[in-house]
């Protein structure tokens, strides 16, 4: 079984239109996992879900603020490292208890196979992961995963990738270009093996998501880990760009503010994307976006110029430029 760790912050909405689309289209074993914070009246919002989802089994785990998360001991060798910790945790009043609670999930859960997912993604397609691709992972436990946001329907696959019939493989360490199959980790929608990957998690400095893939990144390459590559044909998992919600990145979007969309989910609006019939691009801006209300649906963002100038921001490296 896999565990499904989503984390989540001040974006409820958008929660809950990712849930619909896994319960949707995650045909896999899975377990779901929401790990989040709030500030104001976003919390509001979680609590609805919590009321929503009652009955499926989804189990939410709230960041707490922390003077000492003493998971970060097993990470302080240097004198930089130090200072991060002291910075993000020890002398930070907004410091929390990220790093050990994720980990603990992940101890404390019975299912052999992980993987992280962000708030602001959807699932478009099935997800029916082949027994060969667990195979794989099992037995390369600190080298194997399996990514679904990928597949040969993005624009740039490399050539390179092995068609095994009903799987991509690939090598990580391949291409020195930075793009979706030449970076061996990420927090978005690819499985990895539980054990395997907690081993490492606890040697990894980081506090919140955004760190948590840039560092876990740069672990995997300076050790040659994650080196296994595995996705369906076919990605199955598309980033929304709306919004930002991270003081850590500076990632284009187009801005439609969290605090108007969780009143409107107070309000008793769900979120409905209009995303192309032919996905090319592992991050997108909507063509239309709307909220809904029993029969009532609210146009609040058609594309625009700055849309378009967003999306053609995105590419198989990420992000080309940062926006404010």
């Amino acid at each position: 079984m896999i565990l499904n760790i989503i984390f989540s912050f001040n974006r409820a909405i958008q929660l809950d239109y990712l849930l619909q689309s896994a319960l949707k289209h995650f045909k896999t074993p899975s377990k779901i996992v929401i790990l989040y914070h709030t500030t104001g009246s976003h919390k509001k919002g979680y609590d609805l879900l919590k009321e929503k989802y009652a009955d499926k089994n989804i189990a939410f785990y709230e960041r707490k603020n922390v003077i000492f998360d003493s998971s970060f001991l097993k990470t302080i060798r240097t004198r930089t490292s130090l200072r991060f910790f002291l910075n993000k945790n020890l002398l930070n009043k907004q410091g929390d208890n990220f790093k050990g609670l994720l980990q603990k999930i992940i101890r404390k859960n019975d299912c052999e196979y992980v993987m992280f997912n962000t708030d602001d993604g959807v699932f478009f397609n099935d997800v029916i992961v082949p027994q060969e691709v667990f195979d794989i992972i099992r037995k390369n436990p600190e080298d194997g995963s399996y990514r679904l946001y990928v597949g040969d329907n993005l624009e740039g696959c490399p050539e390179y990738l092995e068609n095994k019939g009903n799987y991509y493989q690939w090598d990580y360490y391949r291409d020195k270009e930075i793009h979706h199959w030449s970076f061996p980790f990420s927090v978005d929608a690819t499985i990895y093996h539980s054990k395997g990957l907690l081993k490492h998690l606890e040697r990894i400095l980081y506090h919140n998501p955004v760190t948590l893939e840039d560092r876990g990144f740069r672990y995997m390459c300076k050790n040659r880990l994650m080196r296994i590559g595995l996705s369906p044909i076919k990605s199955s998992l598309v980033a929304t760009k709306l919004n930002r919600v991270s003081q850590d990145s500076l990632n284009p979007t187009i801005h439609i503010k969290p605090d108007f969309l969780n009143e409107k989910f107070l309000d008793g609006y769900t979120l409905e994307l209009v995303i192309p019939e032919k996905i090319d691009n592992a991050n997108i801006v909507p063509s239309e976006i709307y909220l809904v209300k029993g029969d009532h649906k609210e146009l609040i963002y058609s594309l625009d110029d700055h849309g378009k100038k967003v999306q053609g921001l995105l590419g198989i490296e990420g992000a080309k430029e940062q926006l404010e």
